[in-house]
């Protein structure tokens, strides 16, 4: 559901001065970039000691991709021999999927994605959820920020990752691309950088918010940097010195320098995944990469209306972003300790409403890099009417959080235990073993 104008016309400026906010920014390379912590948070960089904090590794990059709205995870990995789909979707159903075996295949717009799964570089994770499904775009993305069904308006997965390892010593080690910041990054005990446009503006709030009320909610923790001035001034003349410098190699790295430039230089959430990706490929490309880098804010994939023409679109931006990514780092030689998670807050019902498809569960996600043992993971869900959630959805197969696991603990090196509140099973989607 879009917004009425009256609504979807607050700046950046006035959201953050609605939460009491206003970061510590500066102009870096032509990005607005800001500074954050938890701002209800007692704990001051004073008491972070090394006592609370384990390793990890800081050898590698988790890049998570966050595709807001509910992306339709069946016109995505398309289920191309079951006849129930082309029955279920007579208008909408993908007709022309690239083939990956004899039973499902990749959105056609997905093209550089289907070379990239053939050369045994992704993994799709299918029937991705959890139990009794909330289908409201807040409550269920603020469940997939916290790691934690059911509970919302706590720490990010990711910022209590970063607690665990790198406390407040670093304010570069997890940077959002996007809008706002993303509460996956929120943490007591840590620091997440933003970077939107030049400006630090953004016209207009996210298409898929239904509520104004629901989006200040969600970042009303978030506060600025307020330690010693010297610290905080220390952090953003690194970050723009190392962005630079990031931009510089980039430059140097790429056959299509100019191009690469040219795109990144009007980076906005309008300019969706090629400008947000190649931008992450320059962090991980720079002198000190960081540990995470979370991409939002990268177009409305909440498709209730108009789907046939608006999720192709969709697909087409995320190839040329996740292949723009790619061919950087590749030619960077940070192929192997880069890894991309693509994440949704739900799918969409295996029936289509006419001219689009509802809020539906058991969507799913890719895992991408050279690191990666291509192939299917998990089963996919069964779009039987006779097996629907609740006579009209698809029930996931495989929790999120083990998802979450698996990365936290077979990619950066950390008991995931703590963080996702709990043992699940995980995946094996990696060529090494685990903490090689």
């Amino acid at each position: 559901m879009n917004v009425p104008r009256s609504e979807a016309g607050m700046t950046r400026r006035r959201f953050l001065t609605g939460l009491g906010v206003a970061g510590t920014a500066a102009v870096a390379a032509g990005y607005g970039l800001s500074v954050w912590r938890d701002g209800s948070s007692t704990t001051t960089p004073a008491t972070s000691t090394a006592a609370l904090r384990l390793a990890g590794r800081d050898d590698r990059t988790l890049v998570v991709v966050e595709l807001a709205g509910g992306n339709d995870g069946l016109n995505t990995v398309v289920p191309i021999a079951d006849p129930a789909y082309r029955s279920l979707r007579p208008t909408l159903s993908v007709t022309d999927a690239l083939a990956l075996d004899d039973t499902i295949g990749l959105h056609p717009e997905l093209a550089k994605l289907a070379e990239r799964y053939r050369a045994g570089h992704v993994a799709i994770v299918e029937g991705v959820g959890y139990p009794d499904p909330d289908l409201s775009h807040f409550a269920s993305l603020a469940y997939w920020w916290s790691g934690a069904p059911g509970v919302s308006g706590t720490r990010g997965w990711l910022g209590r990752y970063l607690d665990a390892t790198v406390g407040f010593d670093d304010p570069l080690a997890a940077i959002g691309i996007g809008p706002v910041p993303s509460p996956a990054l929120l943490g007591s005990r840590s620091f997440a950088t933003t970077i939107a446009d030049a400006t630090g503006l953004q016209p207009d709030l996210p298409a898929w918010v239904d509520r104004p009320d629901d989006l200040i909610a969600a970042w009303s923790r978030y506060a600025p940097a307020d330690v010693d001035p010297t610290t905080v001034l220390g952090g953003i003349q690194r970050a723009i010195a190392e962005t630079a410098r990031a931009r510089r190699d980039l430059a140097v790295r790429l056959d299509e320098q100019a191009d690469s430039a040219e795109s990144v230089d009007g980076y906005g959430q309008e300019q969706g995944a090629h400008a947000a990706l190649t931008l992450a490929a320059q962090l991980v490309l720079g002198d000190h990469p960081p540990r995470v880098v979370y991409v939002n804010g990268l177009g409305d994939y909440d498709t209730h209306q108009g789907e046939a023409d608006r999720h192709p679109s969709l697909m087409r931006d995320l190839d040329a972003g996740i292949d723009a990514f790619f061919t950087a780092v590749e030619a960077g030689g940070a192929a192997d300790r880069v890894l991309v998670m693509t994440v949704s807050e739900f799918g969409r019902r295996p029936a289509e409403n006419g001219s689009g498809t509802d809020h539906g569960s058991g969507g799913g996600a890719f895992i991408l890099g050279d690191a990666v043992k291509g192939g299917l993971y998990a089963e996919y869900p069964s779009i039987a009417p006779g097996d629907w959630l609740n006579g009209e959805d698809m029930r996931h197969t495989f929790d999120f959080r083990g998802v979450y696991g698996t990365l936290l603990e077979q990619w950066l090196g950390l008991d995931p235990t703590e963080i996702v509140g709990g043992t699940y099973e995980q995946l094996k989607p990696f060529k090494t073993a685990v903490g090689a």
